[in-house]
């Protein structure tokens, strides 16, 4: 065999799993995800009730290899946070935090976005300033 399709297959194997350009693909539970963003309360209606949930939306998008809906990564954005049945007064829309989780395939009509964060750690993260993205003034 020569080096190319050997090579081929190495580069082939390595990024397996992988989203060109953008890295590896997040898994579903049982393994552990760490994810950073901002946390909305939104709600909506379901039958006759309307449900209010915790969303959070992380800080980039985030590729989920889900087997049973796709051979490929999926795209997501927004992740319900599931696991606490009440969040402590301090986090109010708009509050940035860091999970640390599982990720779950949504599968009934209460959940609401494509895929679950089941909560195992929060953490309030300080606010971002406006000025935090924008380029440095020049003298």
């Amino acid at each position: 065999m020569s080096a190319r399709p050997v090579a081929f297959l190495v580069v082939c194997a390595a990024l397996s799993g992988c989203v060109v350009g953008y890295g590896p693909c997040l898994f579903l539970s049982p393994m552990p995800v760490s994810l950073t963003g901002t946390m909305h309360f939104r709600t909506y209606k379901v039958d006759d009730a309307i449900e209010r949930v915790a969303v959070l939306t992380s800080d980039r998008s985030e590729y989920i290899y889900a087997p049973a809906q796709s051979h490929q990564c999926l795209m997501a954005g927004d992740f319900q946070l599931a696991g606490w049945d009440e969040y402590p007064g301090d986090l109010v829309d708009g509050t940035r935090i860091a999970v640390r989780g599982a990720l779950i395939e949504s599968a009934s009509p209460h959940q609401h976005t494509r895929f679950l964060l089941r909560i195992r750690n929060l953490e309030r993260l300080p606010q971002q300033s406006a000025a935090a993205g924008a380029p440095p003034k020049r003298k």
